[in-house]
């Protein structure tokens, strides 16, 4: 068989000589597992960030999707972004939805970068003028000392499409925030038997959600569900953003899929935690492995109802429109770096002052900026919990 171009060029990154993924391989699967082909591209020891993975119904769109993955938090990493001190407009570090000012004057609050960070140029959406942006906020450099997650941070054959699937992220992190920190208890929607059959032939059981916010044309789907390995149930949560909901579904319940199998490969190196001690994201994963609270999470207090609406178009000028209609500013930097340009990638991040992104740390949820604002976001839900919820997320 004859491999496309992009599956070519995506395989050069590859390699020890190159520098970016060292290698690439398959996850491995046990019986307890839907069988579903995942990768994991294992980075260069000298290289910043942990191993990318990839899940799809497709072996090779789960490979090139872990390859992608890992150039994607390479470019953000390595990307040079210069310094700018002029006049000019600017969205200055307190207007975005981050911590808020109370948190930061708490003793050990763990992020210097907020008392005088760097800016550098993003352009704004849709009239892509210059806009000076948080430096710390576009790279994933650690030394910005800003909470720079990969949220809104996507790659993609071309700057369109990594921008499309950008924004699209931006979207589905501020909707899992939201409804996570305010203990919102959103529709139920009848999974398809096509993803449920595989589950419950392994004794799980799995919910889809529609977490679709009202100012998103593009559907926000959420799989969440328990799969045993050895007696031991598996519950984890799988998020995606798509144009249409069976996009989005299918996304999901493949993100779902994956984290089952994480928390399987977990296992033996994780012990119950308390919230307190949930500090990055590979926690919040396996959090409710060993903790009882999964059946009494808001999440499943919510009707059971019809799935959203598609998006009329799929294009970024659809998707762009929408938000900025819903006074949501959104700005981007190309951030392609030689090595990407090389293998025929594009990176893209996407910022927006008023959508929260998801928190690494559950001691220092996104409280500050439009955080607490649920009305415009989901103006038919109520809160299940204090705001902040004391409940962990359970993405990783």
């Amino acid at each position: 068989m004859r491999l496309p171009l992009s599956s070519l060029l995506l395989d050069r990154a590859v390699g020890w000589r190159q520098g970016v993924v060292s290698r690439l391989q398959e996850t491995p699967h046990s019986l307890s597992d839907v069988d579903i082909p995942g990768y994991a591209a294992i980075p260069d020891p000298s290289t910043t960030g942990g191993t990318s993975g990839g899940v799809s119904l497709d072996p090779e769109s789960a490979r090139l999707a872990a390859i992608a993955e890992a150039l994607e938090r390479h470019a953000a990493t390595r990307c040079p972004l210069e310094t700018v001190d002029t006049d000019g407009p600017r969205w200055p570090i307190d207007t975005f939805t981050l911590h808020s000012p109370a948190q930061r004057a708490v003793p050990g609050f763990p992020f210097p970068g907020y008392r005088d960070p760097e800016y550098t140029h993003a352009w704004t959406l849709p009239d892509n003028r210059p806009v000076q942006v948080p430096a710390g906020l576009l790279s994933l450099d650690a030394r910005h000392g800003l909470p720079s997650t990969s949220s809104g941070l996507a790659a993609g054959p071309s700057a369109t499409a990594a921008l499309t699937a950008a924004v699209s992220e931006l979207i589905e992190r501020d909707a899992l925030t939201t409804v996570w920190l305010h203990g919102l208890a959103p529709t139920r929607v009848a999974v398809p038997d096509r993803l449920a059959d595989p589950v419950t032939a392994l004794g799980g059981e799995i919910t889809a959600f529609d977490l679709t916010p009202a100012y998103s044309p593009y559907p926000v789907a959420a799989i969440a569900g328990t799969l045993p390995v050895a007696g031991v149930a598996r519950p984890t949560l799988g998020l995606a953003c798509k144009p249409t909901w069976r996009e989005a579904v299918d996304k999901a319940w493949a993100e779902w899929c994956q984290g089952t199998v994480f928390i399987r490969v977990r296992l033996g190196d994780t012990g119950p935690l308390r919230p307190d001690q949930v500090t990055d994201f590979d926690k919040h994963a396996v959090y409710y492995t060993h903790a009882d609270e999964w059946a009494d999470l808001p999440l499943w207090r919510g009707k059971a109802g019809d799935p959203p609406a598609d998006a009329p178009d799929r294009d970024l000028r659809t998707l762009v429109d929408a938000l900025t209609g819903a006074d949501i500013r959104l700005a981007y930097r190309d951030l392609t770096t030689p090595e990407l340009a090389a293998v025929g990638l594009h990176c893209v991040r996407a910022l927006s002052p008023n959508l929260t992104p998801l928190h690494s740390d559950h001691r220092w949820p996104h409280v500050g900026g439009r955080a607490a604002e649920v009305s415009w976001r989901y103006p038919e839900l109520t809160a299940h919990t204090a705001f902040p919820s004391p409940y962990p997320h359970p993405l990783g």
